[in-house]
């Protein structure tokens, strides 16, 4: 029984990290007129010269009626970046997944990189960004 006991903290902490990627509240915080960017839990492995697609989802509050405008940008210059959707529709379902395709070059340096999207309300309002880590291995 001790033993059970001693491994719950760890668990949690465990659980913590992996967690949730959410972004900040966007729009209007704290009010049912904002919206969140949930992005990947645990990072993508890509090799380099390769590509990969990963799933995000914008989730809108009941009272969001929005549409709003992606902006993905990676730490290193060597990684392009692209977006299938520039703006989410206000009339779009919610949640709305949408995804980023990182295709790092043949020369990015092995390791881990940070990929940021950005969202940005159409008409006012507060951008939300939402970041993750991208692990890049040599070919």
């Amino acid at each position: 029984m001790r033993f059970a006991q001693a491994w719950i903290p760890v668990a949690c902490a465990a659980a913590l990290l992996v967690g949730c990627n959410k972004s900040p509240e966007g729009g209007t915080p704290n009010t049912a007129s904002s919206f969140t960017i949930t992005g990947p839990t645990v990072p993508p492995s890509i090799k380099q010269d390769n590509r990969e697609s990963v799933k995000l989802t914008l989730d809108r509050g009941k009272e969001f009626h929005k549409d709003v405008k992606l902006k993905a940008e990676a730490s290193d210059s060597k990684i392009k970046v692209e977006l299938n959707k520039d703006v989410i529709k206000a009339s779009d379902a919610s949640p709305a997944d949408f995804n980023v395709t990182i295709t790092p070059a043949k020369d990015t340096p092995a390791g881990d990189h940070k990929v940021k999207v950005t969202g940005t309300p159409e008409g006012g309002g507060s951008p939300t960004t939402v970041e993750f880590t991208v692990k890049v291995s040599g070919t």
